[in-house]
């Protein structure tokens, strides 16, 4: 009985200790994250600066269908948005126009390999990733607030398969540009 309320004091007291000992829950969103962070890094190139000055830039398109620019994987990219109410979303976005300056668009993602990718932005908009073959939204594993390369990004993981084009639609951004990346595949 001793060793058992020890064990149980040193878990509630030092939250590792208890995650190891299978004592307390375990964040694996978290977990996932971290153990996929050095990966996205080196997709990105292996430095930070293009994480902290995006070079390049794309243009959202105004309705499903229109996108002239493929999203590259393993860039980042300043995209510019449009006001929600000219957007034709290729499904109903998730998390609908807050206030009537939010912005929003598509993008088109066509993944070369099959795999684990993770898309990250610095931005509170919604951000879904639409299955254009099945036309669902991708099943992803929650997106979460990280702190990557000194920039409070929150990032989703998704598993896309290859040559499959893929909506990537952003709604309610506060903000009419919006910095974003693709990474993967990371497996």
């Amino acid at each position: 009985m001793k060793l058992q309320y020890f064990v149980i004091s040193v878990a509630l007291a030092c939250p590792a200790a208890g995650s190891a000992m299978g004592l307390l829950p375990r964040d694996k969103d978290k977990a996932a994250w971290e153990s996929l962070q050095g990966q996205v890094l080196k997709g990105l190139g292996g430095s930070c600066e293009p994480v902290t000055q995006p070079a390049n830039r794309v243009t959202a398109a105004a309705m499903a269908g229109a996108a002239r620019d493929e999203l590259p994987v393993n860039k980042i990219v300043t995209a510019k948005l449009h006001a929600m109410d000219k957007v034709k979303f290729a499904r109903g976005p998730e998390k609908k126009q807050g206030k009537p300056q939010d912005a929003g668009g598509l993008l088109v993602l066509t993944p070369p390999v099959t795999g684990t990718y993770v898309l990250g932005t610095v931005s509170r908009a919604w951000v879904d990733v639409v299955d254009q073959e099945q036309n669902r939204f991708a099943v992803a594993k929650p997106y979460q607030w990280v702190d990557f390369c000194g920039r409070r990004m929150k990032a989703g993981i998704f598993e896309l398969r290859a040559g499959l084009r893929y909506w990537i639609q952003v709604s309610a951004s506060p903000e009419p540009t919006l910095d974003l990346f693709v990474a993967g595949p990371l497996n």
